[in-house]
């Protein structure tokens, strides 16, 4: 029962009809099973007794969201995965061991939970990137055992986002960056796509701030409008579908989630007033017999398509192939109303389900297991994570590619189905087959024509494999293979390869240091490789072994005991701590940092070239070995890996007040239609009317159509933004997008 001592008379109502309401979504249960739920409530209750999250709020409230998420949002799992969602955090954070939960509960309520909670143990903080992908990794392995666990794991993700506010700022950033760096990624590999779009839209609210908000309140404003718009369009097909003998449907507009948008507007490098897919027109057939969808889709097509003029090149017919996923759906897009393209979705009740719920709803479809498309994918999965590698970080990155949500289909010789994503190579299918044929591959025949191993596959390729026995992999290999599985093998190849020419390096350094009278042992090495800045001793030995490295240099340095006495170099590596940074002598807390004012003179930090920050920016502190604070932009396209990988070098920054006025380097892209004077109109508006300092312009004509860049020195973001809405309203020009 709730302890009145610890909480509020308020709060033990609430804690009561929390978890009441959230026993109400978990359909009828048995006597066993109620008192099973019961046990693990109390148990999550009395060990979470007193503490409270960072809003205040008592912690209890988490376990029981999660616990409600699992039930409610993903739903078809059974009572054990409810259980393990009010415990998922009774190991990790309180006295209670894995024994006590197998032996009140179950072995595989114990094994669950096992996979819920992270590694513990002392890392070195060199070893602190490989801690975080590790525990990533831990998690990650048990999609090759029980499915439940990472179901489990992203509806606690996903209500540690929905109160994300609470937290620090820098934490903020990091828990938005790994959100979208995996768990979103994996919530669509899974085909749970409202955990997916919400974790998105999000996680952009703490990375892109000006931007989400700049979306949010035009979506906001242009509702009415849009709700008149999609109203008129579905009447016609609301009134016809009884008239083809469908009597069971639903049909509604869904607008895109602000996170689709956003990438929209990126990749097509148009304002928000340029998108015109901002909704599309689902169509949901309620049918009897899953053996009739195929046929009674496509006569709704047809229907769809009289009323309105498809585009035959956006017609996907994700029924007769679904996606790797399990998602299934035939997509049209039309031409609506006021010469509107809409797109419009077809599919059943069932496909709407596992379009929604994913891999949540197969395993309620097929009473706990999961089949076909998931089980291959699976099956992938887990051989890539049987791999053993040292590296964490790099292994982590291999699995990110078997998240790619943009696919394509080839063909074997013998026509059986693969299915690869964008961009996969020669080389990626071969090793889809079998190792040994990657490894020895030196081209392919498709469709009668010879290609390289480098070749792009496209949707419809046939493709026959030609192997030398000669041939082995390289490292250019890697340049051109983009599975976790090619890459993985490649790798692993190379490592191999690696580790025999390392052993000569070991050799020599055992050598020198005798002959230095130091001792050769693991501390020392370790004290090495830290000291010139190897990324393991592998490393290390390999660069000796190949001359890389000069072991004449281990003249200069000098011991104490098994430690480098770093007083002989002057000062020691700027340490890295979480949240705190050395300031030229000082320490001082990471959210007192502020660039150009306050501690500028007592840090060094430089603007980062892959998205040149400007001040106003929204920034974070990232910070490199001896080359202080590099100042990032919180959209950077490095941001979701560099925050993802390395969470304890990252700070909270922020822009100061400076006498000097600093200028700082923007770099824009522009297009439009070409016209005598544009050039002259440009730079007026730069240099004239807003006195902005350009340091270079570059434009291209051809057939009438005109892009380019343009490079200008401002003193801020509200003059970046200034001479861009100036740079829209010139005449002829179509768009104006900064460049990353």
């Amino acid at each position: 029962m709730v302890k009145a001592s610890a909480y509020s008379e308020e709060e033990v109502a609430d804690i009561k009809a929390k978890y009441h309401e959230m026993i109400t979504f978990c359909g009828v249960l048995s006597e066993y099973d109620r008192k099973r739920l019961d046990s693990a409530f109390e148990l999550a209750l009395i060990q979470h007794e007193g503490t409270r999250r960072k809003s205040g709020e008592p912690y209890i409230y988490h376990p029981i969201a999660v616990a409600r998420i699992v039930a409610e949002e993903i739903g078809g799992l059974d009572v054990t995965s409810i259980i393990c969602a009010l415990l998922h955090d009774v190991v990790e954070d309180t006295p209670i061991t894995l024994e006590y939960i197998e032996k009140h509960f179950s072995h595989s309520v114990a094994k669950i939970i096992d996979g819920l909670t992270k590694i513990t143990g002392f890392f070195e903080k060199r070893n602190l990137a490989n801690k975080t992908a590790e525990n990533l990794r831990k998690l990650l392995l048990t999609l090759g055992e029980d499915i439940r666990v990472i179901l489990i794991k992203l509806a606690d993700r996903l209500h540690n986002m929905r109160t994300l506010n609470s937290m620090p700022e820098n934490k903020q950033l990091t828990i938005a960056s790994e959100t979208l760096f995996l768990y979103a990624p994996l919530a669509h590999r899974l085909g749970l796509y409202r955990i997916k779009s919400e974790l998105e839209d999000l996680a952009m609210k703490y990375t892109e701030k000006d931007l989400y908000k700049e979306i949010a309140t035009k979506l906001q404003n242009t509702k009415k409008v849009r709700e008149e718009y999609i109203a008129a369009f579905i009447a016609p097909i609301v009134e016809r579908l009884p008239k083809i003998g469908i009597t069971k449907f639903r049909v509604f507009g869904r607008p895109k989630h602000i996170y689709s948008i956003a990438n929209k507007i990126k990749h097509k490098e148009v304002p928000f007033e340029e998108i015109y897919d901002l909704f599309a027109i689902r169509i949901i057939l309620d049918l009897p017999s899953q053996a009739d969808e195929k046929s009674i889709c496509w006569n709704v097509y047809a229907m769809v398509s009289d009323l309105y003029n498809p585009n035959p090149d956006r017609l996907r017919d994700w029924i007769a192939s679904p996606r790797s996923n399990g998602y299934e759906s035939l997509h049209t897009t039309v031409m609506g109303p006021n010469g509107k393209w809409v797109e419009v979705q077809i599919r059943s009740e069932r496909m709407d389900a596992i379009a929604e719920k994913g891999i949540a709803a197969h395993w309620k479809y097929k009473g706990g297991k999961s089949e076909g498309k998931y089980e291959k994918w699976l099956e992938k999965v887990r051989e890539l994570l049987s791999e053993k590698s040292e590296n964490a970080v790099e292994w982590l990155n291999s699995f990110r590619h078997e998240l790619y949500e943009s696919e394509i289909f080839v063909y074997t010789p013998k026509g059986e189905m693969k299915f690869l994503p964008v961009g996969a190579s020669v080389l990626d299918f071969a090793f889809e087959i079998h190792t040994d044929l990657g490894c020895s591959c030196i081209g392919a025949k498709i469709d009668g024509k010879l290609q390289p191993i480098s070749y792009k596959l496209k949707n419809g390729d046939q493709i026959e494999v030609l192997t030398n026995k000669k041939q082995n992999p390289s490292e250019q290999w890697l340049n051109f293979t983009v599975t976790g599985r090619a890459r993985s093998k490649i790798k692993s190849f190379l490592q191999n390869e690696r580790r025999i020419v390392a052993e000569a390096g070991k050799e020599m350094l055992e050598r020198k240091l005798r002959a230095l009278k130091l001792n050769y042992s693991q501390n020392v090495i370790n004290e090495l490789v830290n000291y010139f800045r190897f990324s393991d001793s592998l490393d290390f030995f390999y660069a000796i072994a190949t001359e890389a490295f000069d072991l004449a240099e281990l003249k200069n340095i000098k011991f104490n005991g098994e430690e480098i006495d770093y007083t002989q170099k002057g000062k020691k590596p700027t340490p890295i701590d979480d949240g705190e940074i050395q300031l030229k002598g000082d320490e001082i807390a990471a959210s007192d940092i502020s660039i150009f004012g306050g501690f500028a003179d007592r840090v060094d930090f430089s603007i980062a070239n892959c998205c040149k920050p400007v001040s106003g920016d929204e920034v974070f502190g990232f910070v490199t070995i001896g080359k202080g604070i590099r100042i990032h932009r919180t959209d950077c396209p490095n941001a979701r890996q560099l925050i993802t990988e390395y969470p304890y070098r990252v700070v909270s920054v922020k822009w100061g007040k400076s006498a000097s006025d600093p200028l700082f380097l923007a770099s824009l892209r522009i297009n439009g239609i070409d016209d005598i004077g544009l050039v002259n109109k440009i730079t007026n508006i730069i240099s004239g009317e807003l006195k902005v300092n350009m340091r270079s312009i570059s434009l291209n004509a051809r057939d009438g159509i005109f892009e380019g860049e343009i490079h200008v020195f401002v003193k801020d973001n509200t003059q970046l933004k200034q001479l861009i809405k100036k740079l829209r309203e010139v005449e002829g020009v179509y768009s104006v997008t900064r460049i990353n």
